[in-house]
């Protein structure tokens, strides 16, 4: 062998005895989530993530879970697959055979538990056959410009027509506000009616000045909704803490069985 020759070899030889020095070094502990001899280890691969394996930490199931029930519909009786089902039950029409005793929801469709012709003025109502009067009906109303009590109840109010002599209407206290072009929840043609202050009072804080009840604190919130809490001569000229509500006119307070004057609030 030439001396090229074996100076050739040997360059080849310390060269393939580096690379295996160089793939040695690059081998793995444990720790580094790599090559442990010839024994490979996963679980330092994971990363954490779940296989779903029974061993597996539980994880928050919260979002998405479908087994939970939903507790803002409204299951229908026969139905097990949490499906809304709303079917209508009657029709004004036949009210009296469908709902014996009660009201037929004209918007719905379905049997209420208000009772026929029980409801007196400003009282609520869902039908006009809720209305005791047959001068009544029952009426959407508002306070200070939002439907109330809301969408879909109503108040039992007397229709009214304008008079011939001086164009005003013909209402009795404390019902003198006409309500213009008003609708019905049972239809036809919108119509006036003897009502209220809808701007800053309702039916609910009328009936119950005019039915004398008492906030004993003295506070607002002891009164039904558009009602206020001020002292009141009541009976026997007794000064109590009594609800009652905003008024215009002596006329808006007074009943036909009693009189009360208009300052500010009925009874002030």
């Amino acid at each position: 062998m030439s001396h090229l020759t074996r100076t050739l070899a040997a360059a080849l030889l310390i060269e393939l005895m580096s690379a295996g020095c160089a793939l040695e070094t690059r081998s793995a502990g444990p720790s580094s989530g790599g090559l442990d001899g010839d024994r490979v280890d996963f679980s330092a691969l994971d990363g954490g993530v779940d296989d779903g394996s029974l061993a597996a930490t539980p994880t928050d199931t919260t979002v998405g879970d479908m087994s939970a029930p939903d507790t803002n519909a409204s299951v229908h009786p026969e139905s097990s697959t949490g499906v809304i089902a709303v079917e209508p039950t009657c029709v004004p029409g036949t009210e009296r055979a469908s709902c014996p005793g009660t009201s037929c929801d004209p918007v719905t469709l379905t049997c209420m538990t208000m009772m026929l012709a029980s409801r007196s003025t400003c009282e609520t109502c869902f039908a006009d056959s809720n209305c005791a009067s047959m001068d009544h009906r029952c009426v959407w109303m508002t306070y200070r410009g939002e439907p109330f009590p809301d969408e879909r109840m109503g108040f039992c109010l007397k229709l009214t027509e304008a008079l011939a002599v001086d164009g005003g209407y013909a209402c009795e206290p404390p019902f003198t506000v006409p309500l213009v072009s008003r609708q019905s929840p049972s239809g036809g043609k919108n119509q006036t009616y003897c009502g209220i202050q809808e701007k800053i009072t309702t039916c609910f804080a009328v009936r119950a000045f005019h039915n004398g009840q008492l906030c004993p604190s003295g506070r607002d919130d002891e009164c039904p909704a558009g009602g206020i809490c001020r002292p009141i001569a009541t009976t026997g000229n007794k000064t109590e803490f009594a609800c009652t509500y905003g008024c215009t006119e002596d006329a808006e307070c007074s009943s036909p069985v009693s009189k009360a004057s208009c300052a500010g609030y009925c009874g002030g």
